[in-house]
């Protein structure tokens, strides 16, 4: 008889241990599915996707810039970024020491009008518990900053000259923040196609 439990308590550890291990090789497996779940979320612009990802706050880790959000305190910021309608593209994909290293191609009408073409970043995804723990963007690969400065520069400026009800546009991360971004890129853009007779007498 109790040679009989021993047994039953060997098949029964035994069978833990594979619900275990199974448990965690599909862990492992998900990983690259989280990645493409994310980049999806991103694409369309699906807030309850993308923060259902992550464990329990969204953690962006942007160089020295350390960014968290409640998953409540997260929505404004992503909406003003779909607000620009932005295309997110995973160029490259791979594993090391349980962290994705990801190179990811994103261009949007506010990327495209700051630097003339999409840019790239190498980010690694961090997990724990079986979820998204944090993104970290290591690197910019192909940012032109000084570009990017420069047309940011002339934007403000020319908005604060003609166009002084959007100021502060540049720093309100919301969607009426990006509403505005919006609106001052368009009017910065036809500011030399005025139909004669309704010229704006400040320009």
């Amino acid at each position: 008889m109790v040679c009989f439990d021993i047994k039953k308590v060997a098949i029964f550890i035994f069978a833990i241990l594979v619900f275990i291990s199974c448990g965690s090789n599909k862990k492992e497996v998900n990983k690259a599915e989280m990645a493409g779940a994310y980049i999806e979320g991103l694409n369309t612009s699906n807030y309850t996707q993308v923060v259902e990802l992550f464990l329990d706050s969204v953690r962006f880790n942007e160089m020295d810039y350390v960014r968290t959000f409640s998953k409540e305190g997260y929505q404004d910021l992503f909406q003003w970024d779909s607000v620009f309608k932005p295309e997110y593209e995973m160029l490259e994909m791979k594993e090391e020491n349980g962290e994705l290293h990801l190179k990811v191609l994103k261009k949007c009408e506010r990327i495209l009008f700051l630097q003339n073409k999409p840019f790239i970043t190498h980010e690694v995804m961090k997990f724990k518990e079986g979820a998204i723990h944090s993104i970290d963007i290591v690197e910019y690969v192909d940012f032109n900053d000084s570009l990017w400065a420069g047309n940011r520069e002339k934007l403000v400026n020319w908005i604060s000259e003609y166009h002084p009800e959007l100021n502060g546009f540049i720093h309100d991360q919301t969607k009426v923040g990006a509403l505005n971004f919006k609106k001052a890129i368009e009017l910065y853009r036809n500011r030399n196609n005025v139909v004669p007779g309704q010229e704006n007498i400040n320009q």
